[in-house]
């Protein structure tokens, strides 16, 4: 159920041990949540949630009917968009600036 939360953890950082005790549930019922053995329930989702700033639907990899797949990330597309998260505005407008001119350029291929 919770596909994403391994690596959202990771992501961050955080051990087992201490997600766990930020959402007030065991290591051993964490371990449960990311293996898929145990499902939580929705207020131990909405604080997952929060924490790691997705949606409910992304944390339990719920596909919206109708929605178009091409628009999923990939775990190497989902490090990225972490680490340009860090970035100062600067950076980022520097990235953005090249990724369009990739963009254009592979369009004109």
């Amino acid at each position: 159920m919770l596909n994403n939360l391994k690596l959202l953890r990771k992501s961050k950082g955080y051990t087992q041990k201490q997600l766990s005790e930020m959402i007030g549930v065991s290591q051993q019922t964490l371990q449960k949540y990311e293996n898929s053995s145990h499902e939580p329930d929705i207020d131990t989702l909405k604080k997952l949630a929060d924490i790691f700033r997705v949606s409910v639907d992304y944390l339990i990899d719920h596909k919206a009917l109708g929605k178009d797949p091409t628009y999923a990330i990939s775990e190497e597309e989902f490090f990225l968009i972490e680490k340009y998260r860090k970035l100062e505005r600067s950076s980022k407008s520097g990235i953005d600036h090249i990724i369009t001119q990739l963009s254009e350029r592979k369009g004109r291929s």
